[in-house]
């Protein structure tokens, strides 16, 4: 039989839904030091990030029978760990505290300098006065989706209206936004739009 190491990783992924404790373990190991060193890149707390981490390994262990991963594992793993982190920064910081760590995070930048927190509040400020231009019905359906973290269908149905216009709305404001706030730095807009508001 061929050692778990030599694995690609949707053979892993695989061996791991018949519930194949070894190409669990050949995963953990695989993976954990690299998505340890990102998660300490978003939130900068070892303990922290450790347990982050630790989450993702055992919440994986505990849907392997149902776990579906569309793309390749490494882009499931990250995306899971940017989600996880951003979910303990949400529940451990206040609105602005968050905004400034996002800002240090895509700048690379270690410590907070007051220029940088001037940025982060500055950024803070448009994005906010930008979400109350939108119209009324779109603003409505973008705060639900982006600060109440509501599904596209309990945005429909609380609003009486379709998944599809949901969807429809929240794109049309993420370009607006986009539009109207000109050049950032790569992927910070989307980013605190999918995870700030």
């Amino acid at each position: 039989m061929t050692p778990h190491g030599s694995y690609t990783d949707e053979q892993l992924v695989a061996s791991l839904a018949n519930g194949d404790a070894a190409a669990f373990t050949e995963i953990y190991e695989r993976y954990w030091s690299r998505l340890l060193a990102y998660a300490m890149g978003v939130i900068r707390q070892q303990s922290d990030a450790e347990d982050i981490v630790q989450e993702l390994f055992v919440s994986i262990w505990r849907r392997r029978r149902e776990l579906h991963v569309e793309r390749a594992l490494s882009t499931y793993l990250y995306n899971s760990i940017r989600y996880l982190a951003i979910r303990h920064i949400e529940k451990s910081s206040t609105y602005s505290d968050y905004l400034q760590r996002l800002g240090f995070w895509i700048a690379g930048v270690g410590a907070p300098d007051v220029e940088a927190d001037l940025r982060g509040r500055e950024l803070q400020r448009q994005i906010d006065q930008l979400i109350q231009e939108l119209p009324e019905k779109m603003r409505e359906v973008f705060v639900l989706s982006r600060r109440q973290h509501l599904s596209y269908k309990e945005i429909a149905e609380r609003l009486s209206i379709s998944e599809e216009t949901v969807r429809k709305q929240v794109y049309r404001s993420l370009q607006i936004l986009r539009t109207r706030l000109g050049p950032l730095p790569h992927g910070i807009l989307i980013f605190a739009a999918v995870h700030f508001f």
